[in-house]
């Protein structure tokens, strides 16, 4: 098996930033699990009487787009045109899920499932500021709260999604399957949607936190270490262990590439009997690694859509993630953002 290793030197910045200066040409679907993620901000002000905890001071509250819709929104940031698809509740959470997409230039194409709500992930922040427009200050989260359903859709809605997408086809240069386990992508339908894509010519890319080998078939996949080790159902014991592994994985599931995920370590791209690793560029200044992996699936599958070289899409992949890790919470880069850091290697 050929590893190879890409440093700073052996980048063709151009090249790349010709890639991401055409992103605005990529016609774009997301589909899978919509999530809403919440913020309560306060500030800590005493002990409560009523119990031994601290009472916060509520200074403010947010709302971000998050799971699937974090992908779409990093895309959309980047400058392709973004379609998102997947299901909501039929509450409050829906109104603020879609004003979301509607600012973020998302095309957002949701049923609405009344056997289920919206996802939604409500974290309480404590932080050391008393004035809610004084910056982040120290932040701490203290609790998160999930209203979340992962049962499988009925088999109605998942019909209605599937004729969703087919009829979206027609406008997509890529399909990113963007699976939270929140029951929009399941056995059935999951397997249904890559033979409809790959009858229609379309890719697709399967950035996923559950089963892999539902997505068999799929274009690439783009995995962490633990999601490799689940579907495998065997630990990864040394670097060797890893990359024959990763290997296995991508021949099993018959996927042209696989891009594996690891944090401070990089990535590593597999391709047949090839495999490619790829630093991190920012291990020193990293913040919050929220969403990080959506932001790298997103990159990713843009670059794939304009038929970029693997190893191509993976680099700017990286580089996004690395610019995104830096930021608080669920967070986008900007294609100025990602230029600069790409000039500045």
């Amino acid at each position: 098996m050929l590893i190879t290793s890409i440093n700073k030197n052996t980048i063709n910045k151009e090249r790349l930033c010709d890639l991401v200066n055409t992103f605005s040409q990529v016609k774009l679907t997301v589909f899978g699990d919509l999530i809403l993620d919440e913020y309560l901000i306060g500030n800590p002000s005493r002990i409560s009487r009523e119990a031994p905890v601290i009472i916060l001071k509520y200074l403010k509250s947010s709302f971000a787009l998050g799971g699937s819709a974090n992908a779409a929104n990093n895309a959309a940031s980047l400058g392709a045109q973004v379609t998102l698809i997947g299901s909501l509740g039929n509450d409050i959470y829906q109104k603020e899920f879609e004003q979301l997409c509607t600012k973020a230039n998302i095309n957002l194409k949701a049923i609405i499932d009344i056997e289920k709500p919206t996802t939604t992930k409500t974290r309480i922040i404590s932080t050391s500021n008393k004035d809610a427009n004084a910056g982040t200050g120290i932040q701490q989260q203290v609790l998160r709260i999930d209203r979340e359903f992962s049962e499988t859709i009925s088999k109605e809605n998942a019909e209605n999604l599937f004729l969703c997408l087919e009829e979206n086809l027609a406008n997509s240069d890529l399909v990113l399957l963007s699976d939270y386990s929140n029951g929009n992508l399941a056995n059935k339908n999951t397997q249904e949607i890559i033979t409809l894509c790959n009858n229609k010519g379309i890719k697709t890319i399967v950035d996923s936190t559950g089963d892999l080998n539902k997505f068999k078939g799929a274009y690439s996949f783009t995995p962490n270490q633990p999601d490799l080790e689940k579907f495998l159902s065997s630990e990864i014991t040394s670097e060797e262990d890893l990359f024959s592994k990763a290997h296995d994985a991508q021949k099993s599931l018959k996927a042209n590439n696989l891009l594996l995920t690891r944090g401070a370590k990089g990535m590593a791209l597999i391709k047949d009997q090839a495999i490619t690793t790829i630093p991190a560029f920012n291990i020193s200044e990293v913040f919050d690694v929220t969403g990080a992996g959506d932001t790298v699936a997103a990159v990713f599958s843009i670059a794939t859509a304009l038929n970029a070289d693997a190893i191509e899409a993976a680099i700017l992949g990286n580089l996004a993630a690395s610019l995104v890790v830096k930021k608080a919470g669920t967070a986008t880069v900007s294609k100025e953002e990602l230029l600069n850091l790409i000039n500045d290697l």
